[in-house]
């Protein structure tokens, strides 16, 4: 099942994988189609980018830019899992994950799933969106109306979102408390502050 949702990834198509606790859409983070075709099933309106997922934490290095010892540190501590970064992207990247390449920041995440980090560690790194129409809840089961290729583990439990730690400059914000609390970052880096509302 895994080497027939690779290959399918590797022919520039969307595939269906799991990660903790739903389903989501994924392709090839530099296939301008493929990305095109992950915003089509999903009925983005325009501009709206995709996220990253990355099978190791080195490869955040090539992918990012100024990236700072804490946002190292963090992935250290809690990658695999639930946490997510907003990072400033290496401006020689040749991609569009769908905002027509005008963001200067990408999300990015590498998930404690062993299956999907297979997948990741063999295709490299994947543009995701929730396996839903834009604005649905996630689905924690693998629906397929497009019949796709999909990487079907059975029904996923429900919990918690990630956390979201945002880069600017020098400086981390916690932008949402999901799985990781603040206090639990501040172990790790005692910097870290609350973004603003």
């Amino acid at each position: 099942m895994i080497e027939k949702v690779v290959a399918g990834i590797q022919r520039g198509e969307v595939v269906i994988l799991p990660l903790e606790h739903s389903y989501v859409y994924a392709c090839d983070a530099f296939s301008f189609a493929a990305v095109n075709r992950l915003h089509q099933l999903r009925n983005d309106p325009p501009g709206v980018a995709a996220q990253v997922l990355i099978g190791k934490a080195r490869t955040l290095s090539g992918l990012a830019q100024g990236l700072t010892a804490g946002v190292t540190n963090l992935a250290e501590e809690f990658w695999p899992g639930l946490l997510t970064f907003n990072l400033p992207q290496n401006q020689s990247l040749s991609w569009d994950l769908g905002d027509g390449g005008y963001l200067k920041n990408f999300v990015v995440r590498m998930p404690n799933q062993i299956q999907t980090l297979e997948v990741l560690n063999a295709t490299g790194p994947l543009a995701i969106a929730s396996a839903t129409f834009a604005g649905e809840a996630p689905i924690r089961t693998a629906m397929n109306p497009h019949h796709l290729e999909v990487l079907d583990i059975g029904e996923l439990e429900s919990g918690p979102l990630s956390t979201v730690v945002v880069q600017t400059g020098e400086k981390l914000l916690l932008s949402r408390v999901g799985a990781i609390t603040l206090e639990e970052l501040r172990k790790v880096d005692s910097a870290i502050e609350l973004a603003k509302e």
